[in-house]
């Protein structure tokens, strides 16, 4: 049953035959009420659906990073998810009964400015990351007030440890503390560079695989 609560001329709450009211944003809308019997999803939308599952499991961890690394890649109406979204897809591999990433080919930033020269990644301690990187000399002053952007992720717990603003891209360094008491388990490294007024990013670069001790 719906329910007018302002006259004859005023909104519906509530349904009536096929139709549904409801206030929406505090707007009156009405719509038809879907069918009740969908059909069935073939095995190509399971496998779509499960894929993208799939993918969702690294953006969420990774939400915040990539909201920010993203953010001068998005053109058409995009958001910087929408294209985190996109890139993490193309780097799942395999088929529904095993999907896994390729985490040398998952971008996790994007833009124009020049990556990181000869990156890499060392356990500096028991919870600390160490990122190392060369500075290239043809670059303009300004680039050397490039911040550096650390992330880590750790498959097994679908977790993330990530610094947004870090050194300067002159400094060749900077550390990310990462979980201790997880010895064995593995993290998944990258870094990229953000601009000091924060509107262009850098290409990720994969510094590569490193196990907790």
């Amino acid at each position: 049953m719906g329910i007018i609560k302002k006259g004859i001329l005023g909104p519906v709450e509530g349904s009536v035959g096929q139709v549904v009211g409801y206030i929406r944003k505090g707007v009156p809308v009405i719509r038809k009420k879907g069918d009740q019997e969908r059909p069935a999803r073939s095995e190509r939308q399971k496998a779509v659906n499960k894929r993208f599952a799939f993918a969702m499991s690294f953006v969420k961890p990774t939400r915040n990073f990539i909201n920010v690394s993203f953010s001068c890649s998005t053109e058409g109406g995009q958001t910087a998810h929408n294209v985190a979204v996109s890139k993490t897809l193309e780097a799942v591999r395999g088929d529904a009964t095993d999907y896994h990433f390729d985490y040398s080919a998952l971008i996790v930033a994007d833009g124009e400015l020049p990556p990181a020269l000869n990156a890499r990644v060392e356990m500096a301690r028991p919870g600390l990351l160490r990122f190392l990187w060369d500075q290239d000399p043809s670059h303009k002053y300004q680039r050397g007030q490039d911040q550096v952007m650390l992330l880590a992720y750790m498959p097994q717990q679908e977790n993330a440890f990530y610094i947004l603003s870090g050194a300067r891209r002159a400094a060749g360094q900077e550390v990310l503390q990462v979980p201790t008491g997880e010895a064995g388990k593995v993290l998944e490294t990258y870094i990229a560079f953000i601009s000091d007024d924060r509107k262009q990013v850098s290409l990720s670069t994969y510094t590569g695989q490193i196990s907790i001790i």
